[in-house]
Formats: structure tokens, C-alpha cells, sequence
């Protein structure tokens, strides 16, 4: 299994995975370590896939919804509806999937909580990072922002814009004739560090496109129907 270690001055007891498309079974269009059960791969792939990622327990999978709900892991809740987790229990797994949305890894500098959320544009524009630093307390926080679609692939219209305050992260498009409605470009990691840096949260990561590195990553805005990538997080 391949995977990707973040470069951030987290907490020695903090250990971060987050796994790339290769070394897993499935086949194409979700070759080779998809996830994601709900994209219509092979069940039994998936579940020998998820038994391959290299945690030291069973994940606290969510359902996630692009919502900016974040569930407390330590509750043992039966509904998982969310796209963030926190957690002050060590070995417990947090777990998120993604192709494109940004990951993001949290943990405290005393090493003592992490979270992670799942931050597509629907999840910055509801506050799904602002839920879970509010989740995690008022202390000195860390992040860490994994692989997602950037900038130089990922183009939205005036009502993806309309639903952030801040101009950061978008930059007009050359018009098109073919069209009356304005196009921009969307940067997830500006804004994300924009809204982590303005709760007080240290930032790192961040640069590399899902969209750019078939090889490494899937992405859905590049192919539509494909596999899920995972990020996770906790405590030893």
C-alpha cells in the first residue's frame, strides 16, 4: 500500500495516513485501492482493501454528506452522519474518503485530541473546519491539509461563489461566449487556509492536485465514475 506522510511538527504520539489509488485489488475504472463502498465497486474488494490500510484498528468510518456536522467519536454514536470526527481516545481511528474534496488532520499541540474533516466547497461554505476546531476546544491547534483537486482543474459558476463572504480563493475565468454565466477558478486550499488561519489554527500542507496525478490519485472531477482515497488520523 502506498501512502503519503504529511509534512507538519505534530506530536510524536500523532500518526497520520493518508493512502494514495496503489497497491490495493480493485479493478478499473477503481483500480487499485479504492474505499469507497458506495461507488459500485466489488464489496469484497473493497473490504479486502480497507483490511490492507496499515491502522491499528477498525476506522471510525462517517457518512458523509458535505455537510458541517462533526461527530465526537468517543460517544460510540450508531449514526455516523458527518464530515468531521474528533477524537480524545488513543488508538481510536478517525477515518474520512476522498477524490478531489480536501482532507484535513487536526491535532493539538499537546498531542492529547485530533479530528479530521472531509472539505469539498459544500463543507467550507457550511463550516465544517469552524465546527471542528469548536469541537476540539479552545487550545493551540495544528492542521494539516492532504490531496485535493486544485485550482488549475477545478472551475465552478457564480452560485459556488456567491456562497463565500471572501473573494479568497477565486479568480475570473476568460468569458465564454457559449455561455452568459461567469466561470472562476476555485482554490480549496486558499480558502481553507484562510478560514483555519482565522480560528487561530497553525497550517500546513497543502499544493498537490488530485485532478493533475492520475498515477497517485483518483479524482472525480476527472473521471467520474472511480475509487475513494483515505485519510486517517489518531493517538498512540
Amino acid at each position: 500500500m502506498a501512502s503519503l506522510e504529511p509534512g507538519w511538527p505534530a506530536p510524536v504520539n500523532i500518526k497520520v495516513l493518508f493512502s494514495d489509488r496503489r497497491g490495493g485489488c480493485s479493478h478499473a475504472p477503481y483500480a487499485s485501492l479504492n474505499l469507497g463502498s458506495h461507488v459500485g465497486d466489488d464489496a469484497a474488494l473493497v473490504t479486502r482493501n480497507r483490511a490492507s490500510i496499515d491502522v491499528p484498528g477498525e476506522p471510525y468510518w462517517l457518512e458523509q454528506t458535505h455537510t458541517d456536522i462533526c461527530v465526537n467519536a468517543d460517544m460510540d454514536a450508531t449514526d455516523r452522519l458527518g464530515d468531521a470526527s474528533i477524537t480524545r481516545e488513543r488508538g481510536k481511528v478517525l477515518a474520512i474518503m476522498v477524490a478531489d474534496c480536501l482532507p484535513v488532520m487536526f491535532t493539538s499541540r499537546g498531542g492529547d485530541i485530533v479530528g479530521i474533516a472531509h472539505a469539498g466547497w459544500r463543507g467550507l461554505a457550511n463550516g465544517v473546519l469552524s465546527s471542528t476546531v469548536m469541537a476540539l476546544g479552545s487550545r493551540s491547534m495544528l492542521a494539516w491539509m492532504g490531496p485535493a483537486i486544485g485550482p488549475c482543474h477545478y472551475t465552478v459558476g457564480e452560485n459556488v461563489r456567491a456562497c463565500f463572504s471572501s473573494g479568497t480563493g477565486f479568480a475570473k475565468g476568460p468569458e465564454n461566449a457559449n455561455s452568459a454565466e461567469s466561470k472562476f477558478s476555485m482554490d480549496l486550499y486558499a480558502i481553507a487556509n484562510e478560514q483555519l488561519q482565522s480560528l487561530g489554527v497553525e497550517v500546513y500542507g497543502g499544493g498537490l492536485c488530485t485532478y493533475c496525478d492520475s498515477s497517485r490519485f483518483f479524482s472525480y472531477r476527472r473521471d467520474g465514475v472511480t475509487g475513494r482515497m483515505g485519510g486517517f488520523i489518531w493517538m498512540e
